[in-house]
């Protein structure tokens, strides 16, 4: 892949994705299925069980049914086109196994995309829980433990998450409208956009294919812009790790600039708790996420579960430049193509935000 030559943008977003944060609650992005459409969606576990599929063969074509059809199309837009976040409500959890949930959230992917892997171990459905042995150091990959997430953005196209059980603390969802960042800091520092459109490398913490490179031979634009669409990408625990081991000083601009894209996230934010049936889709090049601390339960049986989707849209996908793909993956899909023999990234591809961008570590 080419070096790439970003340009300096300087005209401010528009439309409903740059929404701020006071101006949401979840009822306002809240879409509840019906008794019926919840109906249908056991409708499609019972087609898809007795078809005998396994999570990752079930295709839209399984996923089909006219109780579902139009309001998901509609949702889908919504993604796309409108604030580029939907929280769905009414999933059926109750009486149902974990392997019946994943199954119906996948089939709700369906309508959206591609389920692409999320990790060397090609993992398309990924479990969001806490799975640090007692005493030992969390993963550098944030979904296996129970820390304070900060603001970024996955890897997939569309972001996918649903609750099946809440931690007994803690545990809430923080959302921000990246175009939202984009405007406030274009009208505010403009000074600072020469450093964001340049953006920063991007460390692959060892789930690279073994042709490629550990960590970028790029910067990643954190703004970057194709065909008229802004799109954002930001995940300050993978690049402060490559400025570590690349043994490279953030300069004062740069610290600057970051900083004060994570004030203005803050100050735009919006935060929510999914509840158990509950699940967020999100366009993943528009809006970022995080997510608070948890304290768990201690029965293994309630612990905190989440289910994660990164999604691939196959038909009318937000335009983007090559270079958000950090990882170079066959056929350019997003995500983290599977590496026999690999595990998902372990605690020493760490790098804690500030302390690696004023030199401590």
């Amino acid at each position: 892949m080419a070096l790439l030559t970003a340009p300096v943008l300087s005209k401010p977003a528009e439309g409903p994705m740059t929404w701020h944060g006071s101006d949401l609650c979840k009822e306002r992005i809240a879409f509840d299925f019906s008794h019926a459409q919840a109906a249908a969606l056991e409708d499609v576990l019972l087609r898809v069980r007795k078809a005998g599929l396994a999570v990752a063969d079930i295709k839209p074509e399984h996923c089909h049914h006219p109780e579902l059809d139009d309001a998901l199309t509609q949702v889908f837009n919504e993604i796309q086109d409108g604030r580029g976040i939907v929280i769905l409500r009414g999933i059926p959890v109750t009486d149902h196994s974990v392997d019946d949930v994943s199954t119906m959230f996948w089939a709700i992917g369906t309508h959206f995309g591609r389920g692409v892997s999320q990790s060397s171990r090609g993992d398309v459905l990924g479990r969001v829980q806490d799975e640090t042995p007692p005493g030992a150091e969390e993963s550098a990959r944030g979904y296996t433990s129970r820390r304070e997430l900060s603001l970024h953005v996955d890897l997939g196209q569309i972001v996918g998450l649903m609750c099946v059980r809440q931690a007994r603390t803690g545990g809430f969802s923080q959302y921000e409208s990246g175009l939202a960042i984009y405007n406030e800091i274009l009208a505010m520092r403009p000074d600072l956009m020469p450093v964001l459109c340049r953006g920063f490398p991007y460390h692959r913490r060892g789930e690279e294919a073994p042709d490629s490179a550990p960590i970028t031979p790029y910067d990643i634009p954190v703004f970057s812009e194709r065909d008229g669409n802004i799109s954002i990408f930001f995940v300050g625990e993978i690049f402060n790790a490559a400025f570590r081991d690349l043994q490279r000083a953030f300069t004062p601009e740069e610290i600057d600039a970051i900083d004060t894209y994570c004030t203005t996230a803050r100050k735009l934010q919006f935060e929510t708790r999914l509840e158990a049936g509950e699940a967020t889709f999100l366009n993943n090049y528009t809006v970022m996420h995080a997510r608070s601390e948890f304290g768990d339960w201690e029965e293994q049986e309630k612990k905190r579960l989440m289910l994660r989707l990164w999604l691939d849209v196959e038909h009318d996908a937000r335009p983007v430049i090559p270079h958000i793909h950090i990882y170079e993956n066959k056929g350019g899909r997003s995500g983290i193509d599977p590496q026999p023999g690999r595990l998902p990234a372990t605690a020493n591809y760490r790098a804690p935000d500030a302390a690696v961008r004023r030199g401590a570590a």
